[in-house]
């Protein structure tokens, strides 16, 4: 979490009752002057508080937190004592946690409010407007519009942008948002059919992403925004070919297919710019794979993966943390199924590329008619 240094977090939330309102808006008073953000300005107050705090900013956003951090469900408590500051929003604070009533602890919520917006000034990202940002990565634009675009949220064409393509639910790929947020000095998002567009400027080389369970995710950069059109493009060619996460948190394995960099690709892409899901469907390998799959579950699939991915299956065992005699069983078992052998020469490749056909048979369906690099039919800015 980011932040300003400030006073040393506390050990734990006291007892309620025992916190004079004086305290904590000598707190408020120490956090807004470091500029702190608005995370910080939450968590610490709930904990010095002892109860939960939180705030709907007026473009609906919900933040919140309680005595042990934030809150990812926003939810208001039925007993919370409000304030409404104009033009920042509703601040709110469990009134089981007051001290006490009246003028102070009105005062007490003014204070939050003005503390809120201040780290919300202070640490606003520029203004992540739809369609200019939808505008920056479209190609059929001149440089001349797009250039004006990225004055508009805060980007240079020399910017290092890296662009993120996301398949994920709301509420999942706000997590994603949040996380590369606190790697990179401005980060933008927007819808785009029914995609997620995410947009890194000056993103740490070295942060370790993670992507929420069930998400696919995949990226290409850092390169100028200038060719962010390019970027969005390979982004979305490598989500083809990316699988749903196993777990919230990185670094993944080549064999996971968790954030894959479209830049990679190399001829791989061809595949996924000219082969439908219909004609990948006549392929048997493909075929029979899928059969294997359905009849011997996502683990015969995630086996499948790591032996492709590696030389032998003792090392795929070993990437797995499972037994060899377990993992050879499933080769042997998939290599009947298949009709042939992952050691006869091309024998592994062709298992790779019938997996890798079976991602982009799986993934056609997140585009519209076109392909990953047909145009969008969001509006654009000209």
């Amino acid at each position: 979490m980011s932040g300003a240094e400030g006073p040393a977090q506390e050990a734990g939330p006291p007892a309620q009752g025992v916190v004079e309102v004086d305290v904590v808006l000598d707190l408020i008073d120490e956090l807004t002057e470091c500029d702190a953000d608005l995370e910080s300005l939450l968590t610490r107050t709930a904990a010095v508080l002892g109860c939960a705090v939180g705030i709907r900013t007026v473009r609906g956003d919900v933040r919140a937190a309680t005595p042990w951090g934030l809150d990812r469900t926003g939810r208001e408590p039925q007993r919370a004592a409000t304030y409404d500051l104009p033009g920042t929003g509703r601040v709110w604070i469990d009134a089981d946690g007051l001290p006490s009533a009246g003028a102070r602890t009105a005062l007490l919520l003014r204070r939050l409010g003005i503390a809120a917006k201040v780290a919300l000034l202070t640490h606003a990202p520029p203004a992540a407007d739809s369609v200019a940002l939808r505008s920056v990565v479209d190609g059929s634009l001149d440089m001349a519009t797009r250039s004006s675009m990225m004055v508009r949220l805060g980007l240079k064409e020399t910017s290092a942008a890296t662009v993120f393509a996301l398949c994920a639910p709301a509420d999942s790929a706000w997590m994603f948002v949040e996380q590369v947020r606190r790697h990179a000095r401005v980060v933008l998002d927007a819808p785009v059919d029914n995609l997620h567009l995410v947009m890194a400027d000056g993103l740490d080389p070295a942060a370790v992403l993670g992507v929420p369970v069930g998400a696919r995710a995949a990226f290409a950069g850092p390169r100028p925004a200038a060719q962010a059109p390019e970027a969005w493009r390979l982004a979305r060619l490598g989500l083809r070919f990316a699988l749903p996460s196993p777990r919230p948190q990185g670094p993944y394995g080549v064999e996971e297919a968790v954030l894959v960099d479209g830049a990679q690709l190399g001829g791989y892409a061809v595949l996924a710019e000219t082969l439908g899901a219909e004609q990948i469907a006549l392929v048997p390998d493909v075929h029979r794979l899928d059969r294997l799959v359905d009849e011997h579950g996502e683990d015969m699939l995630v086996c499948l993966e790591a032996v492709a991915a590696t030389e032998s299956v003792r090392k795929a065992a070993r990437l797995l943390h499972r037994h060899h005699n377990s993992v050879a069983y499933r080769v042997e078992r998939a290599e009947r199924y298949l009709g042939f052998s992952f050691t006869e020469p091309y024998g592994r490749p062709r298992l790779f590329l019938a997996l890798v056909l079976r991602r982009l048979q799986h993934s056609a369906h997140l585009f519209p008619a076109g392909g990953a690099d047909g145009p969008s039919p969001e509006p654009s800015v000209r």
